[in-house]
């Protein structure tokens, strides 16, 4: 290392040194960059930990590459919850997958929405009224969805293909999740198909939509058919008996 006065510092590869009756004493680590580590002490800049620590009469000096994800520096190593997605800080990088060590696979997957629990990559499961699927879309890429199972209406759920009466107007749960309105029911239980007109006893009713809305009309016509009860309503708009 070369002769050096007692006191007196000095720097040798990635050790700082001071000459101690006549030895030399690391006192600090120094990085590539010539930042200085102090014994016990670690920093990270630019991506990479640097590290002094002493164990018995070694000091080491240790570099390794971390990662930084919304404002957290993770060891590699380190798996870690951001959103729905399960990660794992690895040499490279964040990835989705990754093997930590010989012993322990990381279980890749996804956090089921506002919970700390998990569906593995590639899975569906369904809780409760909701399907939740984790699925890898391209390298390093995995996608989480929730889908609901069956139909919601007014905070009331219904099965894929069930039928139910509400205020006269008859629905169908289809299989993508969307509300099919069958037609319309009066009080006794005749069913109109929507878009169709009936004339029974007298009384006309018409089970018809209009944009998004569903009417149910019925009024009584003394014609003799029911193109001109139809014909004579002076606006069909009126008087609807219930509306979707």
């Amino acid at each position: 290392m070369g002769t050096y006065e007692q006191g007196q510092t000095f720097t040798k590869g990635n050790f700082h040194y001071k000459c101690s009756n006549g030895t030399s004493e690391v006192i600090a680590c120094v990085a590539d960059d010539k930042s200085v580590i102090h014994i016990g002490r670690m920093f990270i800049r630019d991506g990479m930990k640097h590290k002094c620590t002493v164990h018995g009469d070694t000091v080491t000096y240790e570099q390794e590459s971390t990662c930084f994800e919304n404002g957290i520096h993770y060891s590699v190593g380190d798996h870690f919850k951001n959103g729905s997605f399960k990660l794992v800080c690895q040499q490279d990088g964040i990835s989705i997958v990754g093997k930590i060590n010989i012993l322990q696979i990381v279980d890749p997957g996804c956090y089921l929405h506002n919970t700390d629990e998990t569906i593995s990559l590639g899975s569906v499961r369904v809780i409760g009224h909701y399907r939740h699927s984790c699925e890898l879309i391209s390298e390093g890429r995995v996608r989480y969805t929730v889908n609901l199972v069956g139909c919601k209406k007014d905070d009331e759920f219904f099965n894929e293909g069930q039928v139910w009466t509400e205020k006269h107007i008859r629905y169908q749960c289809t299989s993508d999740g969307t509300l099919r309105v069958l037609g319309c029911v009066d009080e006794g239980g005749l069913f109109i198909e929507l878009g169709r007109d009936v004339l029974m006893g007298g009384v006309v009713h018409r089970c018809y939509r209009i944009d998004k809305t569903t009417f149910y009309h019925r009024f009584h016509c003394d014609a003799h058919s029911l193109a001109e009860c139809v014909a004579a309503t002076p606006n069909r708009r009126s008087q609807p008996v219930t509306v979707e």
